[in-house]
């Protein structure tokens, strides 16, 4: 399907599967056309007409095609104009996603120890058990010293 319309101060194209619509005023920032007397524009090949401000026109338009066949530059400008860049992460960001990758790693390392601690009491290793709890102080030691350096940092 190949449109191009003007309704209601709003520009719709479409060329097969791609699609644009937007506002005429965007339309014009996007394409850099004037549109010049147009105000309403209904041309569609699948019903091959060409309407232009309630009046028929000669179908096809050498115009309205060209439109159409550069909706892609349309698209591309749209999404160029509309395009925030992310904006940096605050300080106190920063810190919460320092901390959370410390927390993610402490419960990774724990849960690794809970399942090894399950096999050894389900074993009755009390040597591995011994290990594990050694371990487990150990984890907890080194992310509270990870949070009291990143604290100290702040």
């Amino acid at each position: 399907m190949r449109v191009f319309q003007i309704q209601k101060n709003d520009v719709l194209i479409i060329n097969g599967d791609k699609q644009y619509s937007d506002t005429v005023g965007n339309f014009k920032l996007d394409s850099e056309l004037t549109l010049k007397d147009l105000n309403e524009v209904i041309y569609d090949n699948y019903q091959e007409c060409c309407v232009v401000n309630k009046e028929f026109k000669e179908y096809p338009n050498v115009d309205f095609e060209g439109y159409i066949d550069n909706v892609d530059i349309y698209i591309k400008a749209k999404s160029e104009r509309e395009y925030v860049p992310p904006k940096e992460p605050t300080e106190e960001e920063k810190l919460l996603n320092k901390i959370n990758e410390i927390m993610e790693e402490n419960d990774t390392q724990i849960a690794d120890i809970k399942n090894a601690m399950l096999v050894a009491v389900l074993t009755d290793d009390t040597e591995l058990q011994a290990g594990l709890k050694q371990e487990y102080a150990s984890v907890i030691e080194d992310t509270n010293n990870k949070l009291q350096e990143v604290k100290a940092n702040d």
